[in-house]
């Protein structure tokens, strides 16, 4: 794979009248380090790539540029592109654990990929996918155990499979027509899968470590469930559309689902939920982007001060003290928003303009993100800060588009991980 602008980044300082200096982007990461457990940056930040071996994770990225696209965000800034991913097609997401060890998913334009990633960069192909096929999510455990879904858009064949630590992907029992769009796995390995099943059903299921497929009772005649979250305590919820309405619910341990009430007209993109187990919810409803907050108990609290022209919320996110990120576009260009705990809404500033979206973000525990997306056709990537602030990042693909960002909070990186020997 092509290695863009050798896998080096600049920090533009003065990038859309930002006066952000390298000391302020230096104190920026360094509030990232503290949540995650890492050393902090002492150094200036430079255009060079990073040794190896050498600074800390802090997000895994993917999407697209010539190919499939996916890249390691270092903590003094670096960027370093991993090769090895299909010559053609397109990474549609990613997932990063505490030990900095990565899974990424898309597809070859004709097949399926998915492959591990240590923190050295190493992919290791994961074998016994769906072919032809596409994989549209990923999940892993810190153990580095994950699982994947998708299937095979052409022929409405849903697939789902667990991956081990070698790289083996072992194929789940489901509906023989469908597609699955999102899974979530927690640290005890039992899993949640959602999709679109017979008939244009809706359709989701829990899965246990063990790979049982039980589908979840209560949902949509019709419909799709789009996104699918866990809070690693035993609590899920799920997001998409049920008999043309916005659809969201959260999923009891034995598989019943409680649909959350008074949701508008329309359709889910994107769920997340903490570990307190209050959630936040994006998507469009009558062709205006749409958002909100829903509590552990089911209040809904819609989010105002949102595009008021056609769009979508593409991605959410949202932290354990209740802070939230929502990421998508309109017809004026991308956009995105902190989020908080009251539902008050903080745009982030100076996003570019024009044809684009805003769909991968990561939020950490003190309310900074890691942003990306594409704007006329090029990729950027970006810190925010809480006020909105963003200081952007290069080094990018020339032409393509970040869809997908992972954060992480490394505390033992396992640097010399070797898949094919564990």
């Amino acid at each position: 794979m092509t290695s863009f602008g050798s896998g080096r980044v600049t920090v533009v300082h003065a990038l859309l009248d930002t006066n952000r200096s390298i000391e302020e982007l230096i104190a920026m990461l360094n509030r990232f380090r503290r949540v995650l457990g890492i050393a902090a940056v002492t150094g200036m930040l430079s255009a060079s790539t990073a040794s190896a071996g050498d600074p800390a994770i802090l997000s895994l990225i993917g999407g697209e540029g010539p190919a499939p696209y996916a890249a390691f965000l270092k903590e003094n800034g670096s960027v370093q592109t991993l090769s090895g991913l299909p010559p053609t097609g397109v990474t549609f997401r990613v997932a990063l654990n505490a030990r900095g060890i990565g899974l990424v998913g898309g597809t070859s334009g004709v097949d399926a990929y998915a492959a591990l990633v240590c923190p050295d960069g190493t992919l290791t192909p994961i074998t016994g996918l769906i072919a032809p096929g596409e994989i549209y999510t990923v999940s892993l455990t810190d153990s580095g155990r994950g699982i994947v879904g998708g299937g095979h858009f052409a022929s409405n064949v849903p697939y789902v499979a667990l991956v081990s630590r070698t790289g083996q992907a072992t194929a789940l029992d489901l509906p023989t027509e469908g597609l699955i769009y999102s899974v979530a796995i927690d640290q005890s390995r039992e899993a949640i899968i959602g999709g679109i099943g017979p008939s244009k059903s809706a359709y989701a299921a829990l899965v246990s470590r063990h790979g049982r497929v039980q589908p979840i009772k209560g949902l949509p005649a019709t419909g799709g469930i789009f996104w699918v979250a866990s809070n690693g305590s035993g609590t899920r919820f799920i997001g998409g559309q049920g008999n043309d309405l916005v659809y969201a619910a959260f999923v009891s341990r034995e598989g019943h689902a409680k649909s959350v009430a008074h949701l508008p007209p329309g359709i889910l993109y994107n769920v997340a939920m903490n570990k307190p187990g209050d959630a936040i919810i994006g998507g469009t409803s009558q062709s205006l982007p749409y958002a909100a907050l829903v509590s552990r108990k089911g209040r809904v609290t819609s989010l105002g001060n949102l595009p008021s022209t056609k769009g979508i919320i593409y991605n959410v996110a949202l932290n354990d003290s209740g802070t939230g990120l929502i990421a998508g576009f309109s017809t004026a260009g991308p956009f995105g928003a902190f989020v908080a705990p009251d539902g008050a809404v903080t745009l982030l500033k100076d996003l570019p303009a024009g044809e684009g979206f805003l769909d991968g973000i990561a939020l950490d525990a003190s309310g900074f993100a890691i942003v990306g997306g594409t704007s006329q056709g090029a990729p950027f990537l970006a810190l925010a800060s809480p006020n909105g602030d963003l200081t952007y990042l290069t080094g990018l693909p020339p032409a393509g588009a970040i869809n997908t960002i992972s954060g992480a909070s490394p505390h033992n990186v396992d640097r010399h991980c070797d898949h094919g020997h564990k």
